[in-house]
Order: C-alpha cells, then sequence, then structure tokens
C-alpha cells in the first residue's frame, strides 16, 4: 500500500465518520486532502498529474453541483467528490459517482419502502413527469390512498450522501469500469 491510497484511505475513513456520527464532512479534512491528492499527482506524473487532478477535481464538483442547488445534498458531499477526483483523475471520480449513485438509490428504496412511503415518493417523481406521461399515470394515482404524515416525513428523509459515496470510490478502486 503506497501512500496514494493512505492518503486516499484516511480522507475516506475520517469523512464516513464524520458524516455518520455528525452529518458533516469538515472543510478542515477536505482543503489538505485536496493539497495531498494534487502534490501526489503532481510528484508522480508532472504536468500530467497536475492536470489529471484539476479535471477530475472539476468533474467531481460538476457532477454533483445541480443535486446541491436543488437542496438535495450538502455541500460537504460535493467537495468530497472533487477530493475523490483529485485523487483519482475524470474516470475514477465518474466511477466512484456511479456505483455512489446505484448504492444511493438502494438505500433509498430501503427506506422508503421501510417506511412504507415508496408510494409517495413515486407521487413526487410523477409531478416532474412530462404533461402526456400524467394523463397516463392520473387515473392510477387517484385512485391511491392519502399519505400519512409518517409518510410524508419519510419521503423528507435525508441519510448521509457521503458514505454512498465513499461505498462507491471503494467500488471503484478495486472494480474500474473501464474507460
Amino acid at each position: 500500500m503506497g501512500l496514494y491510497e493512505l492518503a486516499l484511505g484516511f480522507t475516506l475513513g475520517t469523512a464516513a465518520w464524520t458524516d455518520w456520527r455528525k452529518r458533516k464532512i469538515y472543510n478542515k479534512l477536505l482543503g489538505p486532502a485536496f493539497l495531498i491528492a494534487f502534490s501526489l499527482q503532481a510528484a508522480q506524473s508532472g504536468w500530467s498529474g497536475v492536470w489529471l487532478s484539476l479535471t477530475g477535481s472539476i468533474v467531481g464538483l460538476a457532477l454533483l453541483l445541480i443535486p446541491y442547488l436543488m437542496g438535495g445534498i450538502g455541500a460537504g458531499d460535493v467537495k468530497l467528490l472533487g477530493v475523490i477526483g483529485a485523487f483519482g483523475g475524470v474516470a475514477f471520480v465518474i466511477t466512484s459517482f456511479l456505483y455512489g449513485a446505484v448504492f444511493g438509490g438502494l438505500v433509498s428504496l430501503f427506506l422508503l419502502t421501510r417506511r412504507h412511503a415508496l408510494t409517495a415518493a413515486l407521487k413526487r417523481l410523477f409531478l416532474l413527469l412530462p404533461k402526456n406521461l400524467q394523463l397516463y399515470f392520473l387515473p392510477r394515482l387517484k385512485n391511491s390512498t392519502s399519505l400519512s404524515a409518517e409518510q410524508r416525513a419519510a419521503c423528507e428523509e435525508k441519510f448521509p450522501y457521503g458514505l454512498v459515496l465513499i461505498a462507491g470510490t471503494i467500488m471503484a478502486y478495486f472494480w474500474p469500469l473501464g474507460w
């Protein structure tokens, strides 16, 4: 195990701990981690490493910018994916993001099913559909029961998304998608 793996592992482990315990990923972790990732890439590969780290970081930030602006995730999650991109580059951060999205979807399905709120979530998703598709599904939704307060609260429930990004990064490290 090299310095790269140790630095990435420490960053991911610390971020997982703070995200799980306090629902925050701190800048005092991510700032130095970014500088270490950038420095390691530069020392290892010169200017191509600098470019790899810079583009990976920008892509990582861009992947979660819209969910952040919509209020779906926190800024720490966005910055964490940017740091992951700084460590591994564009292909690595995209792979981490995709694995993380799959894990996030599975966790969301589990939470919604456990709280009996999957129907409520599907209703909210329905409102995002184009009008012609809404007309197709509307008769089926009118026949469903109304939502309880607990089901509405379950649809608004959040979980520490940094954890699924970290799980996705671990998967990407051991099973890259072959970009």
